[in-house]
């Protein structure tokens, strides 16, 4: 969105976040033809090397990435045996070919870097077995209806016992449906209001596939029982691609790719992929209409911001209308605005503060503001160093 008045144009950039899933296989093998979970289709084993190519990208962007994580090939003392449909093997479920000292080395890896890897929930082994046949997927089914509320905890529980075990954080805040198999819109006894006892805040996946009881509020967000939903968009790339080629369409603000698709199978090339997606996002997120999210809930806070804020122009100054925004869960913080304008040019805020301002070499100044509690409108406007308001 953009507004223009007195020579300046005004935007509300779209936030680009980066989202990895199916982290945390060890097996690099896809088993879905042989009643195995649908992994990577990569062509080794993973190793410690595939995680610091996360942190690569995301010290390259200066982004906090979200991974979404499934933990079951992590399981140290086969607790998932107890845990109804979690694994092909049931109650005969034995880790040992998983175990081994990159176990402990790669936890250490996530604790040390927690400042640029999320960890997201992403399931135990991404699918659901019943009878001891495989089934689409770990929470809902493949019709989008969600499975029992006490199976669905006791993976979550699972999850969690996991984290525990490598002295990983607590449960995460964001939620990634396998499958993209998801549901929302029913209130007390929709999935939301289970995660959101867990601690989970956030869920992205893609709306048209999951199953909605009540329209959305908005076609790209929407939210109940205190958690927030944003929509995913769809990968551009195929989840088994290895090494892809970096290209996307910048549709939505959540780029999802898998952990595959940025890795090389010999893993000391790893850098050589990441290093071609930091340089497409950045190249876009230099222009006025895009800014990197540092983390997801700058992100979540900036798409908000972003598709439900409006923004108009007129006597000499610009105004943000926050009202759609004062109900949404988890936006009290700040958003972004980028100005194209002569570098010399000093920006105040009614409504609200400017928290920082900075231009580059193409005059585009990138202003971060915070309304006040519970403030409807900001005001924007500009005075000069020399000439006074503008």
């Amino acid at each position: 969105m953009q507004v223009a008045v007195n020579n300046l144009v005004v935007s509300l950039p779209m936030p680009i976040f980066v989202i990895v899933e199916d982290v945390g296989w060890w097996q690099g093998a896809d088993g879905s033809a042989y009643n195995e979970p649908f992994r990577n289709r990569f062509p080794r084993r993973h190793c410690l090397e595939d995680y610091r190519a996360l942190v690569r990208l995301a010290k390259r962007l200066k982004m906090r990435l979200a991974l979404g994580m499934v933990l079951g090939e992590w399981d140290p003392d086969n607790l998932l045996q107890d845990v109804v449909g979690a694994t092909w093997m049931g109650k005969s479920w034995d880790n040992r070919r998983n175990r081994g000292p990159w176990l402990d080395e790669s936890g250490q890896f996530l604790r040390d870097n927690n400042d640029w890897l999320e960890i997201a929930c992403h399931g135990l082994c991404h699918e659901f077995w019943r009878d001891g046949r495989m089934e689409r997927s770990e929470f809902h089914d493949q019709n989008c209806r969600m499975r029992p509320g006490d199976i669905v905890g006791s993976h979550l529980d699972a999850f969690a016992k996991l984290l525990a075990a490598y002295n990983l954080p607590g449960f995460p805040r964001l939620f990634l449906p396998p499958a993209l198999l998801h549901s929302f819109g029913n209130g007390e006894d929709s999935m939301q209001a289970l995660l959101h006892e867990y601690g989970i805040r956030y869920v992205v996946t893609v709306f048209s596939r999951a199953r909605g009881y009540c329209q959305h509020r908005h076609e790209k967000i929407t939210w109940e029982c205190g958690v927030g939903l944003l929509e995913r968009g769809l990968s551009p790339v195929p989840w088994h691609a290895v090494a892809a080629t970096p290209v996307w369409d910048f549709g939505n603000p959540i780029l999802p790719l898998h952990w595959g698709n940025l890795l090389h199978p010999d893993p000391e090339q790893n850098f050589l992929i990441v290093d071609a997606w930091a340089e497409m996002l950045e190249k876009r997120a230099s222009t006025q209409e895009y800014v990197v999210a540092a983390d997801f809930s700058s992100c979540w806070e900036q798409a908000a911001a972003y598709h439900l804020v409006r923004l108009t122009a007129g006597d000499r100054k610009i105004t943000l209308d926050l009202g759609r925004l004062l109900h949404v869960p988890g936006c009290k913080g700040s958003l972004i605005v980028k100005i194209h304008c002569p570098p010399d040019l000093l920006w105040q805020c009614r409504g609200g503060q400017v928290l920082s301002c900075q231009s580059d070499s193409a005059e585009i100044a990138t202003v971060v503001l915070r309304p006040l509690p519970g403030q409807h409108l900001l005001e924007i406007f500009a005075n000069s160093e020399d000439s006074g308001t503008t």
